[in-house]
């Protein structure tokens, strides 16, 4: 692969949640997961992206952190469907990122027309954390052995010497077939959220470095890595 389609989102406001986290504050991961990015993906297309028809490459930054207390709206699952909680609303504490930035590479050069004209809002978090949409365009890459990179989800293993946030999640969803059944993981792994400000060197595959003046490093996932 030698050129990649490159889309750059801007915002106010983001809240990549930590997964898994059922009560008291909501707290946020340093970087979106793998299915925030598809669900992102798929509000441009207009329709559910499965994670075989894609592989993702981003970079995540953002000015600081800050909490500010919402009322919830809960749910609760019967067995059959998801529904309002018995026990209504209530109050907590909640972490968000200010002034998000969020790049994307992806290997679907033929998807550039859904991100010059998006199908849907893409938010990165909640409904109310709006990205704008800041360019897209076709880039050439190349494969690199190592590169310095940062501001991204990495699938963990022994051999790789960096620092951030080590969590198990789900790379990727499928939808139930009943409305308001929810949705299953379709694959799940140990990953590392690597923090903007903790740029390192890393050796890997599937790392590539664009071709600009100034170049980039990222490292492109395929949702069958490790097979």
């Amino acid at each position: 692969m030698d050129k990649v389609l490159e889309i750059q989102f801007l915002g106010w406001t983001a809240t990549p949640r930590m997964p898994f986290i059922l009560s008291g504050n909501a707290i946020c991961l340093p970087t979106p997961t793998y299915s925030l990015v598809l669900g992102i993906i798929g509000c441009c297309l207009g329709r559910i992206v499965e994670s075989s028809e894609v592989q993702i490459g981003f970079q995540y930054r953002f000015d600081s952190v800050a909490k500010d207390l919402e009322t919830r709206h809960r749910l609760e699952f019967d067995g059959k469907k998801v529904k309002n909680h018995s026990k209504g609303t209530d109050a907590y504490m909640r972490e968000f990122h200010t002034m998000p930035q969020l790049t994307i590479w992806l290997n679907r050069l033929d998807w550039e027309d859904y991100f010059q004209n998006p199908i849907g809002t893409p938010t990165l978090g909640r409904s109310q954390d709006i990205l704008k949409i800041e360019s897209v365009k076709q880039i050439n890459v190349k494969l690199v052995e190592e590169a310095f990179i940062s501001g991204c989800l990495l699938p963990f293993n022994s051999n790789l010497k960096i620092g951030g946030q080590l969590i198990q999640l789900a790379e990727a969803y499928q939808e139930n077939d009943g409305v308001g059944s929810g949705r299953t993981a379709t694959k799940t792994g140990i990953f590392i959220a690597v923090p903007s400000d903790n740029l390192a060197k890393v050796k890997m595959k599937s790392l590539y470095q664009t071709l600009e003046e100034e170049s980039k490093n990222f490292y492109l996932h395929s949702f069958n890595y490790g097979k």
